[in-house]
């Protein structure tokens, strides 16, 4: 790996543990000046929303700026946009003021909605071809080991330092990640697109998302995925927790630590054993599908806590076998600059399952029972696996996913 690709993993973990402490820094602030919950909860809908919006637009964005230069602008403009946060907290809460901290914080989720898809196109440019499963296993474990410090320690770093120092420390976040941007180099920069048709670049993307046989299967087994995925938001985490374990919120902690812990290791493991994926992804991707299926079913059967657990941290290794197969063989599906359209695409088809999901489970939940939840959530995923191996590997529809591009 080179100095490029490391000072990308800078600017990834820099931008993600800061966008985690601003988060909880905001939720705090309006949960403490309004007491209302909702309005707290309302911050992920509207983070949600607006990343949603930028994904949409990113594409025709993306045309006219190199990834790099569009990846500062992005940083610069959140840097700016949350140094206005931290004035409009000083204000007196009222309905106004109210408006103007939902308008930020939209604009804040619009400009980090660029990083992911285009980080994950640069990827691409800045890795050498045998080194992508590698690269993209170090990103996610380091990616998530700075996450779980952020969110465990975060609520400790607020009660001591306050709501305006913690947003000072994201800002500083931030500018380690513009820093970072500026050691990137390229041998090769994608040429910005002269001949410019919004249209066009806005339909590029999912036009062959999918138009590609390969593509299109991978997207639907991601969707199936996304869905299911909502059933570890943690309203429902917390309801399987009193009411199939029988425990508190101190084990609702456990099972989260646990969740994070486990992907933590599969993305080491995977980082050690990356050259077995090499030429295998398909069915690497469908051994951690298939695992992570059959570890989430055998969940809604489990009354013991610690079996319970178990299974959680064994979901990590499989959830990211699963995942880093997937994201290297989107990557291997285009070059750079059509690979940040179809990734955009991916994302806000994704966020859209979210949103939809996120407001349906809980109801859902109400209805069948969280066990019933966990095993029909399983059997989707298994059905996943299995509509994957039909596809991409009996019907042939990914072996050009799987060759090195």
């Amino acid at each position: 790996m080179n100095r490029s690709f490391y000072a990308l993993l800078v600017s990834q973990t820099a931008t993600n543990l800061g966008f985690a402490l601003y988060t909880m820094a905001v939720v705090l602030h309006l949960y403490n000046e309004t007491g209302s919950t909702a309005l707290s909860a309302a911050v992920t809908l509207i983070s949600v929303i607006s990343r949603m919006i930028s994904n949409i637009l990113l594409p025709s964005i993306s045309d006219r700026f190199q990834p790099v230069n569009l990846l500062k602008f992005s940083q610069i403009s959140q840097i700016v946009l949350i140094a206005g946060l931290m004035i409009l907290f000083l204000q007196q809460m009222k309905d106004f003021m109210l408006m103007a901290i939902f308008l930020v914080l939209a604009l804040i989720s619009f400009f980090n909605g660029f990083f992911s898809p285009i980080k994950m196109s640069m990827v691409k440019a800045v890795v050498p071809k045998k080194q992508r499963v590698k690269a993209n296993s170090l990103l996610s474990s380091v990616d998530q080991t700075f996450l779980f410090a952020g969110w465990t320690f975060g609520g400790i770093l607020l009660a001591f330092l306050g709501k305006q120092s913690t947003l000072i420390i994201t800002i500083i976040l931030l500018v380690i990640s513009i820093l970072s941007l500026f050691l990137i180099k390229k041998s090769e920069s994608p040429a910005v697109n002269s001949n410019f048709r919004m249209l066009s670049s806005l339909t590029a993307g999912w036009k062959l998302l999918f138009q590609d046989k390969g593509l299109r299967v991978l997207i639907l087994m991601d969707l199936i995925e996304a869905w299911a995925g909502t059933i570890w938001i943690g309203a429902v985490t917390l309801t399987y927790v009193e009411d199939a374990l029988g425990k508190g919120e101190s084990w609702w902690g456990y099972i989260n630590g646990g969740y994070y812990l486990g992907t933590i290791a599969g993305g080491i493991l995977i980082y050690r054993l990356s050259y077995l994926l090499q030429g295998r992804l398909i069915i690497f991707m469908l051994i951690g599908s298939s695992a992570f299926g059959i570890l989430t079913l055998g969940y809604g059967f489990i009354s013991n806590p610690f079996l319970a657990l178990l299974f959680v941290i064994l979901m990590g290794p499989a959830y990211q076998l699963r995942d880093l197969a997937q994201t290297t063989m989107y990557q291997n599906s285009a070059d750079e600059t059509m690979l940040t359209k179809i990734l955009a695409a991916k994302s806000v088809l994704n966020e859209l399952i979210f949103v939809f999901s996120i407001l349906g489970i809980g109801v859902l939940t109400d209805l069948i029972g969280v066990r019933l939840i966990y095993i029909l959530s399983g059997i989707l995923l298994i059905i996943s696996s299995i509509f994957g191996f039909i596809q991409l590997k009996l019907q042939g529809k990914g072996n050009a996913l799987e060759a090195e591009g």
